[in-house]
């Protein structure tokens, strides 16, 4: 039995490593850096996982259902790897290095069967096998785990989901998650500001989420992690129109109230300045809010929202028009929220993929 694993990141690394543990031939292939996302997570400290799972830290069950189950085994894996971790205060999980190259070394040390810098462009069936690019080839089982064309430069997002025509797999489109947000708004003179406050998404003056943390501030717009959670409940709206963000400047805070009657003292003078400027009452601190023109590309996301449908797959990860292939990760139509739970999820379809591929060759054993 042989393997092709397309995707070198989270979710084919970690499936990779368990078939070499149990003896099962295959191959990796990689169209640009592996581990790329892993290298990236954590502003480089990777954050790789996190204890505190709940239902809205996915848009979907699906995505919180796998990683429950998977989580204890996950960690078992990181020690079965030799990769030490620690938790924060938040429950986010990182390697004890802090370093996310830390986690890569772990995740090549068995020394994989790489194929780097290599497109996949077509997928082929002939004789019940599978051809990659019609060049490599035979396979008996296809892993689908390319992950998405999120924090990609654009001249590589073309064409990046093309291959899935060849097997006739639907997509739904893709659009930019965890991001910063473009405003109607001219924020020159504060760019670059940082202001740690309230932040909710509205729609048509109802709000949607709302998360306290430190927002940026950006010549166009904004962005901070509390910002990037909000910009995961904007994708999965239908209609995008009248959305807006509101900042509150001074959560649970009402200086006003206890005789404060000027911002120099409060605000950072910027953004005293600012106000000054566009002539904003005092009440606007609590009220900081723009129209959503839309977010930044997907070379600015963190992930994207979109993916092959779930309808198209089984529980167990097969897809139901051909139980001979897989598909894990970011390829699939679920997406998280920051703090580890994307990758968490991808290295859970890893397990999962690699669980059940374990399972194929002791039947065909025991027959």
């Amino acid at each position: 039995m042989k393997v092709a694993i397309l995707g070198g990141g989270a979710c084919g690394l970690v499936l990779a490593n368990i078939l070499e543990q149990n003896q099962i031939e295959y191959e990796v292939f990689e169209k640009s850096l592996v581990g790329r996302k892993i290298l990236a997570s954590g502003n480089g400290k990777a954050n790789i996982a996190n204890l505190n799972v709940t239902l809205d830290s996915y848009n979907q069950r699906f995505g919180y259902e796998l990683v429950k189950e998977y989580q204890d085994r996950l960690f078992q894996f990181f020690k079965s790897i030799h990769l030490l971790t620690k938790k924060d205060e938040e429950g986010r999980i990182y390697p004890y290095s802090e370093s996310s190259l830390s986690v890569l070394n772990c995740l090549l040390k068995n020394k994989l069967k790489l194929v780097e810098n290599f497109a996949v462009t077509s997928i082929t069936k002939i004789n019940h096998k599978y051809y990659i690019n019609s060049v490599r080839g035979p396979f008996d089982l296809v892993v689908l785990a390319t992950g998405s064309m999120a924090s990609f430069l654009p001249k590589k997002q073309d064409g990046f989901y093309s291959y899935l025509d060849t097997i006739h797999l639907p997509i739904r489109k893709p659009t930019p998650s965890l991001v910063g947000f473009q405003l109607d708004c001219d924020f020159k003179k504060i760019a670059g500001v940082r202001v740690k406050c309230r932040a909710s998404l509205l729609k048509d003056e109802q709000r949607i989420h709302q998360e306290a943390g430190e927002v940026i501030l950006k010549t166009d717009g904004i962005s901070g992690i509390c910002i990037l959670n909000l910009s995961s409940k904007y994708a999965r709206l239908k209609d995008k129109s009248n959305c807006f963000i509101s900042l509150d400047l001074l959560p649970d805070v009402h200086p006003f109230e206890e005789g404060y009657s000027d911002l120099e003292g409060i605000l950072h003078p910027k953004l005293v300045n600012y106000f000054k400027e566009h002539h904003l009452n005092l009440d606007q601190v609590h009220h900081f809010k723009f129209l959503i023109k839309d977010v930044y590309d997907f070379e600015f996301a963190q992930v994207v929202s979109g993916g092959v449908p779930l309808d198209e797959v089984n529980p167990n990860l097969t897809l139901k028009q051909d139980s001979n292939f897989y598909i894990g990760g970011e390829l699939l139509d679920v997406d998280g929220m920051c703090g580890g739970y994307n990758l968490m999820f991808a290295f859970a379809c890893g397990l999962k993929i690699g669980e059940e591929i374990c399972n194929i060759k002791s039947n065909r054993l025991k027959s």
